[in-house]
């Protein structure tokens, strides 16, 4: 925490200094540390991952580590974890799947875990869910966290025969533009013209316009059942932008809202994980 608590002070000072002499490069740098994990996450493979088989998958010359159980089960379900976190953290639902009789598969993404990279995009992301899935899937069915969401739900949306699949979204990073609007302010980025530089800089590295990087746009092409879940008191994935999807009345999306969970506590909460085996 503490060198997360540096690295982030001295970003603040740099693209301070930065937008002095260039906007554009202030973007580019702020947008450098939004994709960075800058912590990461490493582990032991102790425990339920001990009973895994190992898998491993290159992704542009980077060497992503995963694990599988339960291989020929009767469903195959992949885990989707979030930003700064890892497949490690999700080994009590891998496990209650697997007690249904599911194949489970799970990877660390690249710049997390014990994978090779330093950075992260949602296209980044989203390639590497596509190419899991090539390799590894097809999947039933999907648990997903945070910026795991996000990434699944752009993946599925070009999946053309996806009526079957079911997703469960636990407090998704739901919108891209609401997220960098939470790192200008965590980053204290008020120059309208870094802000934009940085929107520009997202838009030619997905070739889409911002508001292409949304589950919500995602949802007007994903035709099976999703069960989105999320906490009143995230602060890190904002519940406003559950809430305007779910005012557009999707009729495959189904919400529940808990309230004292925060955004990490709500995968480990014992009811939040039997709604999530139950659904998928």
């Amino acid at each position: 925490m503490k060198f997360q608590q540096l690295a982030q002070s001295y970003y603040i000072g740099k693209i301070k200094t930065l937008s002095l002499v260039s906007k554009r490069k202030a973007a580019r740098f702020a947008f450098d540390f939004f994709c960075w994990p800058v912590t990461r996450m490493k582990y032991e493979r102790t425990g339920y991952l001990k009973k895994a088989e190992m898998l491993q998958m290159n992704l542009d010359g980077l060497d992503t580590k995963g694990y599988r159980w339960n291989k020929g089960g009767h469903r195959k379900v992949y885990i989707a974890h979030g930003f700064r976190s890892s497949a490690a953290n999700f080994t009590h639902i891998a496990k209650r799947l697997v007690d249904k009789g599911y194949e489970v598969v799970v990877f660390d993404a690249p710049g997390h875990g014990m994978s090779d990279g330093k950075r992260i995009t949602a296209i980044i992301y989203k390639k590497f869910i596509e190419r899991i899935n090539k390799l590894f899937g097809p999947f039933d069915g999907y648990v997903c966290h945070s910026f795991g969401g996000l990434a699944v739900s752009l993946a599925v949306a070009e999946i053309s025969d996806n009526e079957s699949t079911r997703i469960a979204l636990v407090a998704p990073a739901s919108d891209i533009k609401s997220l960098s609007e939470m790192f200008f302010s965590q980053m204290k980025i008020a120059d309208s013209k870094v802000r934009q530089y940085f929107f520009e800089e997202i838009e030619k590295i997905g070739q889409n316009k911002i508001e292409w990087f949304t589950i919500k746009r995602s949802l007007t092409t994903i035709k099976g059942k999703v069960l989105w879940i999320h906490d009143a008191g995230d602060k890190i994935t904002p519940v406003k932008d559950a809430h305007i999807v779910q005012q557009l009345d999707f009729s495959n999306v189904n919400f529940i809202f808990t309230d004292g969970l925060g955004h990490r506590k709500i995968y480990r909460d014992e009811r939040i994980v039997e709604q999530v085996v139950n659904f998928v």
